[in-house]
């Protein structure tokens, strides 16, 4: 009982803190495994969670563990999130963790940048500096800029 409690916690906090979809019956069913998903044709950082929880102070990771959330991802990029829990009491967690693929990581991080570097034109655009005439051109060319370097990659 307590098993069931933890871990239906710890997929609904997954799903809901990365905006997921949770699967029926904690991913056991075969039209919908892994325990929580986004849509891959929604967003191009879809990820498929397997949650993990523990009240241990360890939880091993292995790559029978690693392969089956790949397959069970079904195209979307794969995590195994893992909860490390206080106590009995599941009132209180020692840590949430997020294990991804590196590239996937990398992808990620590319994007916040690209995301942190886009701001400023941003606020220029909504925000325009009238006394300029020519802030418009300046914040194409930035944004255009940007672009490339994005495209290219970090």
């Amino acid at each position: 009982m307590l098993n069931q409690k933890m871990g239906n916690g710890h997929e609904q906090h997954v799903a809901d803190r990365l905006g997921m979809r949770r699967s029926r019956g904690s991913g056991n069913q075969w039209r919908d495994p892994i325990d929580a998903r986004h849509n891959r044709l929604d967003t191009e950082y879809a990820f498929a969670a397997d949650a993990k929880s523990t009240l241990a102070k360890s939880l091993s990771v292995s790559l029978a563990m690693w392969h089956k959330a790949v397959e069970q991802a079904g195209g979307e990029r794969p995590m195994l999130a893992l909860r490390f829990y206080t106590d009995r009491t599941l009132a209180d967690v020692h840590a949430d963790l997020a294990v991804s693929l590196l590239d996937d990581f990398a992808d990620l991080l590319g994007a916040a940048r690209l995301w942190e570097a886009a701001q400023p034109i941003l606020k220029r655009l909504v925000h325009p500096d009238t006394a300029d005439t020519e802030w418009l051109d300046v914040v194409i060319a930035e944004a255009n800029t940007l672009l490339e370097e994005a495209q290219k990659g970090w």
